[in-house]
């Protein structure tokens, strides 16, 4: 019998095989011959006719593993919405051949023991309004809650009820940097362990988890964006936690947000969703407003403490030291928060020693030859990082252009250079540093949480690495050093972006009995998003942001379709993405814009060139999109990028 199938390779069409076994089902996992190599596939049509090329006989069955009807749906969604090929996203789903084949050994089973735990008055009664719209309407829940609310302990509350009726349970989090304090959470409040899911866990432990879900045991998984993919059987509430990071879009290979990938796959398998955050994203504040979401919201800490007093540094006026990034008031309040025995965190967005070196003498700038961006020194490391590339170079203080000798100048702070002043300042105290190039993995990341939750530490200073989910009630002060960064440039949602941002980190502080302060160092003090950081005017700020959104006609009220061209010269990357344009069709309700040279014009040696097509319409923007990848011919050399509803546009 002649079937079709899907390979897990970047290919959108079927590849014929045929097989002497007993009748296959759709679904049905099979390894096949293509080209020299053996690789995974499902079957996708079966009683196909005879092609005119020469049929290979597909090489295994995997008789335990068959795809069910609502994941090869949920699959031809992905790529209908992202225009990834199908084979593409069906390794999302198979990830390898070592995967389906692996045998999972017995395990033993924990038995489920909940403690007991009371929740206050408004925990209470969002958890009845949680289970209210779940026993009456199936529309995903977005529960809000300022930071320290206790959103946790509700969702705990709603995990619990699915755990007793034998479900399976997803939690996503942005970051695995949020796993371990919540796992540690998790077994203390059930009495049972729960599957880590993330780029960091052995092969033997991924495979075992992916076996358990398929098989329908009743699992518990925490996990990054890829556990979406994940083949639930059984499968009765996804939480999605912080849903409002950017962490979520995925910028590699096929490009997607899992929040809202994990709305659709809910949809499809019929389960629930619950949305948790304290500065929820803007396209969900619109799903409430137009009441395709429920909505539940805390108003008050869990601790009974008031939210920590917000103060804004004027550093127009409160000028800085020479070569000096902490402002005198915020060196103040270290010391007294010192004197408490409380805990201090000192947040800059910025990885690194300083982002910018150049020569005194000649003024010339250490750029990364692969990338149109500077190198990022690391004093740590002694040497320069480009941070787009990961390219790396041994540190020389002497100008390797016109080599005069120690010429060479910092500009700018980066975490390492702050922590180096907050040493000189404060030389008694315990100081660290949380970013991804110390704490990378999930044994440093519990390590340093309880380093911290043990004070140990008694200055953490950090990136937004540090920005949400923690709790430590220790934590009274948090200093923003550079609160205007991501104010500026040509992302359209950097106003967003930097609103929760800073309001996350500012979350940080006052969690516990004491009450906190954030202070807020800035040179723009009448900006109207510093403003309403300030006043927690959130609401005022998600209005005046949607009616931006809504002039421009931009997401959650349009649609965006980013096109990246990219080529090893300039000259073709150019004469490319100008031949992708002409392609487009003329249409009122559809505007394709470009090409122009990307901001970050070089990348990893590939020039590069964007093409954004905005419409009122996702089908016509999807179909004028396929049209113009389907007619043009551009050079093996080129590659292209399909991006939906794009993050990023650097």
């Amino acid at each position: 019998m002649l079937y079709d199938v899907i390979v897990t390779r970047p290919f959108d069409k079927v590849f014929t095989y045929s097989s002497k076994n007993k009748e296959l089902k759709v679904g049905q996992v099979v390894l096949v011959p293509f080209g020299k190599k053996i690789e995974t596939g499902i079957i996708w049509n079966k009683n196909v006719e005879k092609p005119i090329h020469e049929i290979r006989e597909i090489t295994k069955i995997v008789e335990r593993i068959i795809l069910t009807d609502t994941t090869i749906e949920f699959i031809k969604w992905i790529a209908n919405y992202t225009l990834a090929p199908l084979g593409s996203v069906l390794k999302l789903f198979l990830i390898n051949n070592e995967i389906v084949e692996f045998n999972l050994e017995k395990f033993s089973k924990d038995k489920l023991n909940p403690s007991v735990i009371t929740l206050n008055q408004e925990q209470e009664s969002a958890k009845l309004e949680i289970i209210q719209s779940i026993n009456t309407s199936k529309k995903p829940i977005l529960l809000e809650g300022v930071t320290g609310s206790g959103k946790t302990e509700v969702y705990f509350e709603i995990i619990e009820k699915f755990l007793k009726e034998k479900k399976q349970i997803l939690i996503m989090v942005p970051e695995i940097s949020l796993t371990p304090q919540l796992e540690t959470r998790f077994k203390k409040r059930f009495g049972i362990d729960v599957l880590l899911w993330h780029s960091k866990i052995s092969k033997k432990n991924r495979q075992k988890i992916w076996h358990q879900c398929f098989n329908g045991d009743q699992v518990i998984v925490i996990g990054a964006r890829s556990s979406l993919f994940l083949p639930f059987s059984n499968l009765g509430l996804i939480v999605v936690d912080e849903e409002h990071d950017s962490s979520y879009k995925q910028e590699e290979n096929i490009r997607y947000q899992a929040r809202d990938l994990a709305i659709v796959r809910s949809k499809i398998e019929n389960n629930f969703i619950l949305l948790a955050s304290a500065t929820p994203s803007l396209e969900s504040i619109n799903n409430v407003k137009i009441k395709k979401y429920d909505h539940v919201f805390l108003s008050k800490q869990f601790s009974g403490t008031p939210l920590p007093e917000i103060s804004l540094i004027n550093l127009n006026k409160e000028k800085l030291e020479k070569d000096k990034w902490i402002s005198r008031s915020i060196n103040e309040e270290i010391s007294k928060c010192l004197n408490n025995k409380e805990q201090v965190l000192i947040f800059l967005n910025r990885r690194g020693y300083s982002p910018l070196t150049l020569c005194n003498s000649c003024g010339f700038r250490y750029e990364c030859e692969q990338c149109s961006s500077w190198m990022v020194m690391h004093q740590n490391k002694k040497v320069f990082i480009c941070h787009q590339c990961g390219t790396i170079k041994k540190l020389i203080l002497n100008c390797p252009k016109c080599e005069e000798k120690d010429s060479i100048k910092f500009i700018g702070p980066g975490v390492e250079r702050v922590a180096e002043e907050l040493t000189l300042v404060f030389p008694d105290s315990k100081i660290s540093i949380m970013s991804s190039d110390n704490v990378n993995t999930p044994n440093k990341i519990k390590k340093f949480i309880d380093d911290i939750n043990n004070k140990e530490i008694d200055i953490i200073v950090a990136t937004q690495i540090m920005a949400k989910g923690y709790d430590f009630p220790n934590l009274s002060l948090v200093g923003i050093v550079d609160a205007d960064a991501g104010l500026f440039g040509g992302d359209p949602r950097a106003i967003e972006k930097t609103f929760n941002l800073l309001q996350q980190v500012g979350g940080r502080a006052g969690r516990g009995k004491k009450l906190g302060k954030v202070l807020l160092q800035t040179y723009f003090p009448e900006q109207p998003i510093i403003k309403s950081i300030q006043l927690r005017e959130r609401e005022k700020f998600t209005e005046r942001a949607l009616e931006e959104r809504k002039n421009f006609n931009i997401t959650p009220f349009g649609f965006m379709t980013a096109i990246i061209i990219s080529s090893h010269t300039k000259a073709l990357a150019s004469k490319s993405a100008s031949q992708l344009v002409q392609l487009s069709i003329n249409n009122q309700n559809i505007k394709v814009l470009g090409p122009v040279e990307a901001p970050i014009a070089l990348l990893r040696g590939q020039f590069r060139f964007r093409i954004l097509i905005k419409g009122n319409n996702r089908k016509n923007i999807n179909k004028l999109t396929k049209k113009i990848v389907r007619d043009a011919k551009l050079p093996a050399s080129v590659k292209l990028i399909i991006d939906v509803d794009p993050y990023s546009f650097m």
